[in-house]
């Protein structure tokens, strides 16, 4: 063959069938691009991550001591064995409100030796000054700005403050975490405000850093602190709740988790990479299929095997060019955006826009090589026909199979369904590699959706389910729980209260030896029964009115310290005594992972606080989020004006602790709807690509029906249907594989939140996706259907 005519060949198929080389080129083009932006993503976000961390020089072990400690005690930690360097900090829990007309809400105050000259864990000025007499500096990304005025109250005393600057303590979770803003003074002044000049936050570095000599220089420290009778309790957050005495130099805090949600994306980008080939492959074949004549003319004017294969490996070959053409950019500015979206919503300072050469890399090698790979067996196949094979295919008619025989039989069904369904199953194997694409689309698209339902769920219903209260509020001080509960009640949309007593106290199993590593729980006293709590049972029982030492513990907290039904531990509860208890049930709760449930008569003997509370539960009679907050306000008036000191917090109400939760997932559930969005995208490309195939494939039927008296109407009809016929079947296969996928994704992230997630199958995903599939359905067979449809007869017949 003549080159010239090789690429005239080339050029013509590309040109004259635009619609199609753009939904080969679309299809490519997206699962390049969801494969380019998870890997730059995930390399940019984690490369700012370790950037902004260890700019930070961070703390590697963190302890709260009580009381505070002095300046001698510090240098006496930093002179021991293995340790590095050592600071204190002056911190503690204030309350503050924008105005005099809003409620308190919690901060912590923070003061520093030196702001100008920090060795570990330091805080970086983004703009203004350092705090200065009382002028105050605050964590950015918290809705305050320099100038701002503020008020802040410590030990009933009420004082306006004043910003003069904005500053950055990486250590201190983002506001959709935590969102508890943090004030940073000078020591002076930190003084005449707490009246404390002592240190009650540790923290320390070691050289060399290790997993066992961190942990054995936070026993050295813990050892020396509790010499001097100075109670010591971990201080680093950790994953799902959880407090940990140590962390890693080079990882910040949720890197873990984030790895784990990259892997899942990652997987999901790939595999709709993986369904888009499927169409690669089904239209390679379909245009084999139809220019069977045109290669059995090239070979009889003397076209070789590998000059056929040539020619359609090089259209492939233009396709998955012109797709990374449009990949590797909208790659680019995809990973850069979500590494802005997330870096900035973690409230650190990305790096400048660039593009990842991994994922780029990527890109090249599965957008160029995954299409030839899979385009060569059919290319091969239609190389291989002979000239008499090729010139005697006139394109109509085709063996009678089992469904047209059953069909035939059927009389009762009328002619145009009866030939909708048959046509739409003649060419099989499409019909099964569609199937796989649309299939595989709507299983992840249907898992996507449940996830996101299934993480509302647990941070939501769930919560409601276990809790049967709209109130929770904290005393600083005890008080009698008959009194409590007669304030209460004089509030006339209360309608239920529930005293319960609270204390906090490190856990290990009977018999072994007290260690620096035993877990921390927070004991709930509650009264039996109980109408306030629900409880989630995951194994054994709930508390009877007669239990004293039972207790019903949480599941997390069970796995981290090893212990089962019917196991015995130890609770040592500082300030007070040891006391052993019997574990008689474990619970679900994903509100607190240390709970620890036990009768609330017992745990008031043992904390010395006999018919006295501290945590009030309140039902209210109206439930609704307006109504709750009212209420709450109007209870938190109630109990100052009794003389109760009620702590303050953002947690105060179902409502605010569900929005709280779901703030704290926002970041994963939009990742999540963004895959489900490129997902479904692939799907209609899909389903648009087939159809039009089938269509131009029966072009020369489609004459010969309207020259026997098929209507337009009809003919459309009947193609709308084939599509509608393929993507409901597509959905109903992919409903019950979905279920056992999205329980795997479920239990994935699960391990990789550090909080068991319930599955919950989302019907919305199912609805969603049948209207997303008819609607993709009828468009996308509605176009070539119509341009069929009212082609001449003599145009149709002659098509080749």
């Amino acid at each position: 063959m003549v080159f010239g005519a090789i690429r005239y060949k080339i050029w013509y198929d590309l040109w004259e069938n635009k619609g199609r080389t753009l939904r080969v080129v679309a299809i490519i083009a997206i699962g390049a691009f969801a494969v380019g932006t998870v890997l730059g993503g995930k390399e940019f976000i984690l490369s700012d991550m370790a950037r902004n961390w260890q700019a930070s020089n961070p703390a590697t072990i963190g302890l709260f001591v009580s009381p505070a400690v002095d300046d001698t005690m510090i240098d006496t930690l930093e002179n021991l064995r293995g340790i590095e360097t050592v600071i204190g900090w002056q911190q503690e829990t204030i309350t503050w409100r924008p105005d005099p007309g809003s409620a308190w809400e919690p901060a912590i105050l923070v003061a520093l030796d030196d702001y100008e000259d920090q060795s570990i864990r330091k805080v970086t000025l983004d703009s203004g000054d350092w705090p200065h007499r009382k002028l105050m500096g605050v964590q950015r990304g918290r809705g305050l700005a320099i100038g701002d005025q503020v008020q802040i109250e410590i030990d009933d005393k009420a004082e306006t403050i004043e910003f003069n600057g904005i500053v950055y303590n990486a250590a201190h979770p983002p506001p959709f975490v935590v969102p508890d803003p943090m004030f940073f003074t000078t020591q002076e002044r930190f003084t005449q405000l707490t009246g404390e000049k002592n240190y009650s936050l540790v923290l320390a570095t070691i050289p060399n850093y290790s997993k066992e000599r961190v942990v054995a220089a936070a026993d050295l420290i813990q050892h020396e602190l509790e010499k001097q009778d100075i109670e010591v309790r971990a201080a680093i957050p950790a994953p799902g709740g959880f407090v940990t005495r140590t962390s890693h130099p080079d990882r910040f805090i949720a890197q873990d988790a984030l790895d784990g949600v990259f892997l899942i994306l990652t997987i999901m980008s790939v595999a709709t990479f993986i369904l888009g080939l499927f169409l690669v492959y089904n239209t390679i074949n379909a245009v084999i299929t139809q220019q069977i004549n045109q290669i059995g003319i090239m070979k009889a004017v003397g076209a070789r095997y590998g000059e056929i294969i040539l020619v359609y490996m090089v259209i492939v070959l233009v396709y998955a060019v012109m797709a990374l053409l449009v990949a590797v950019p909208l790659g680019a500015l995809g990973s850069n955006g979500l590494r802005y979206g997330m870096i900035g919503r973690i409230q650190m300072t990305p790096g400048p826009f660039t593009l990842s050469t991994t994922a780029v890399t990527v890109q090249v090698v599965i957008a160029l090589l995954s299409p030839l790979v899979i385009a060569i067996v059919p290319i091969m196949t239609g190389a291989r026909i002979t000239v008499r094979e090729a010139v005697s295919t006139y394109g109509l008619g085709g063996a009678s199979g089992v469904l047209d025989r059953l069909l035939a039989q059927l009389q009762f069904i009328p002619r145009i369904l009866a030939l909708t369904v048959s046509n739409t199953f003649r060419n099989k194997k499409r019909v099964a590699f569609t199937q796989i694409t649309l299939v595989g689309a709507g299983v992840i698209f249907m898992v996507v959706v449940s996830t996101r339902g299934s993480l509302l769920y647990t941070f939501s219903d769930i919560l409601f389910s276990i809790f049967d209260v709209n109130i929770m509020l904290d005393l600083k001080d005890e008080e009698r729980i008959e009194k409590i509960e007669a304030v209460s009640l004089s509030l006339p949309d209360v309608e239920e209260v529930e005293v319960w007593g609270m204390s906090r106290g490190k856990a290990r199993i009977e018999g072994q030896p007290e260690a620096n590593d035993d877990i921390e729980i927070n004991l709930r006293g509650l009264p039996l029964p109980t109408n306030a709590y629900l409880p989630q049972l995951r194994a054994g029982r709930w508390l009877e009115p007669d239990d004293t030492y039972a207790m019903v513990l949480n599941q997390a907290a069970a796995i981290e310290m090893g212990v089962d039904v019917g196991d015995w531990i130890t609770v040592d509860i500082p300030t007070k005594r040891e006391s052993n208890w019997q574990i008689v049930g474990l619970v679900f709760e994903p509100l607190d992972q240390e709970s620890a449930i036990v009768p609330r008569d017992t745990l008031l003997r043992e904390i010395r606080q006999v018919g006295r509370g501290t945590a009030i539960r309140v039902k209210t009679i109206q439930s609704d989020a307006d109504s709750e907050l009212n209420a709450a306000v109007a209870l938190r008036e109630l109990y100052e004006n009794n003389g109760f000191d009620v702590i303050a917090s953002r947690m105060d109400t179902t409502h605010r602790i569900t929005e709280l939760r779901v703030e704290q997932i926002s970041i994963l559930m939009a990742l999540l709807s963004g895959m489900a969005i490129m997902i479904a995208a692939v799907g209609a490309v899909a389903l648009s690509g087939t159809l039009s195939i089938n269509v131009l494939e029966r072009t020369r039927e489609i004459g010969v029906m309207r020259a026997i008296g098929a209507s337009a109407a009809a003919i459309l009809s009947q193609f709308i249907g084939e599509g509608l016929l393929l993507g409901w079947l597509s959905w109903l296969i992919a409903i019950p594989l979905s279920v056992p996928v999205g329980q795997l994704i479920i239990s994935a992230l699960s391990q990789l939140l550090n909080t068991e997630l319930i599955y919950r199958f989302s019907e919305a995903g199912v609805l969603y996706w049948f209207a997303i599939v008819t609607v993709l359905a009828a468009i996308a067979s509605w176009f070539p259907a119509s341009k069929a449809a009212q082609t001449s007869v003599r145009e149709s017949l002659m098509y080749s």
